[in-house]
């Protein structure tokens, strides 16, 4: 069941079949054993993964914590689901709990790190980053994910020095985006364009279906238009459409496929397309339903504003995603191009200036 509702949740396959799959797992297990805690661990996984209740889940896995009071992955979950809820603090001391029980646990370091860096509180990212690598000095992820905190704070140079040498995989996103995002920021292209071809390269000739393509496509889309290669970016961006329309085909609710889809005919200059997906993709995911991914949909509506220079949207939009916890920081508004069209306006000039706060 929790195979199924992962890759439901995860948004790899946001499909019936695969959310009645795992619905008719949890069925014959509650038949079976309804009072044994692992087929209740179950069903609180298909509120969380499936149905999006979060509230449910939430109070399915607090009953559980009460029966395992030392269970790491109990606690692990609920600092993933509090946050989405919007309990940011509760999160944090969910997931410190969990790594007090399972220290050498990778996946609930790396969602305590996230916390931190959502929530803009980069000194205690980088302190559980450095911890992470005294386990797994070598681990591309947490490696990643501390460039990913230097470009952030806008130390271009320090996350360059941790990137040089890194050997991803086509799916290790989090260092796709920390490689894409020290080209733009730095406005210095070539290498990463490079690093991103070939990376895309041995995903074809992986022969993988799914996501990672269309991923690496918008990516690479995104550094040829700004290193000035228009045509090279409009193969990169119709393909990344394409891979994603087939997609949505089979799953028209999955709010990530409308996220991309908005940057993917950004980039090709549709301005109305791209406006109608960032629209679907907020309505799909808005913040009131999941303060973590909302604030990604927003992002992505504010983006589109950005680049098509409707600064009266846009700017209203990134002040608020500032206020919330996410991705949005300053120095992102001051480094990246996309928001150049913006540069100028006094009202994006204080945001670009700011604390954050």
């Amino acid at each position: 069941m929790r195979v199924d509702a992962l890759q439901f949740f995860s948004g790899y396959d946001v499909t019936e079949v695969r959310r009645n799959a795992a619905r008719s797992a949890l069925d014959a297990a509650l038949r079976l054993q309804p009072d044994l805690a692992e087929v209740q661990l179950a069903e609180g996984y298909y509120q969380y993964w499936v149905e999006r209740d979060y509230n449910a889940a939430t109070r399915r896995f607090e009953q559980l914590l009460g029966k395992w009071p030392n269970n790491s992955e109990i606690l692990g979950a609920l600092g993933l689901i509090v946050r989405r809820q919007g309990h940011w603090d509760q999160s944090k001391t969910y997931l410190d709990r969990a790594i007090v029980l399972d220290p050498l646990s990778p996946a609930v370091r790396q969602d305590a790190i996230q916390v931190r860096v959502f929530t803009r509180d980069f000194p205690a990212a980088l302190r559980a980053i450095d911890d992470a690598l005294n386990i797994w000095p070598d681990d591309v992820g947490f490696i990643a994910n501390k460039a990913l905190v230097y470009l952030q704070l806008g130390e271009l140079d320090q996350a360059v020095a941790l990137l040089n040498g890194l050997y991803p995989r086509p799916s290790d996103f989090p260092a796709i985006i920390a490689i894409t995002d020290q080209a733009r920021f730095r406005r210095n292209y070539v290498g990463a364009i490079s690093e991103l071809q070939w990376l895309l390269q041995l995903d074809q000739a992986s022969e993988s279906a799914g996501f990672t393509s269309s991923f690496l496509n918008l990516n690479l889309a995104d550094l040829r238009r700004l290193s000035g290669d228009s045509g090279g970016a409009k193969s990169n961006y119709i393909q990344a459409r394409d891979q994603l329309l087939a997609m949505l085909k089979n799953q028209p609710n999955n709010a990530d496929f409308y996220y991309y889809l908005a940057l993917a005919y950004c980039g090709l200059g549709d301005r109305e397309a791209a406006t109608e997906y960032a629209e679907r993709a907020v309505d799909l995911m808005p913040v009131s339903k999941d303060a973590l991914a909302g604030a990604f949909m927003e992002k992505a509506r504010a983006l589109v504003e950005a680049r098509f220079g409707d600064r009266d949207r846009a700017i209203p939009a990134l002040a608020r995603l500032l206020k919330l916890p996410g991705i949005v920081t300053p120095t992102f508004l001051r480094l990246d191009p996309d928001f150049d069209s913006l540069r100028g306006d006094p009202r994006f000039e204080k945001l670009a200036h700011s604390d954050g706060k």
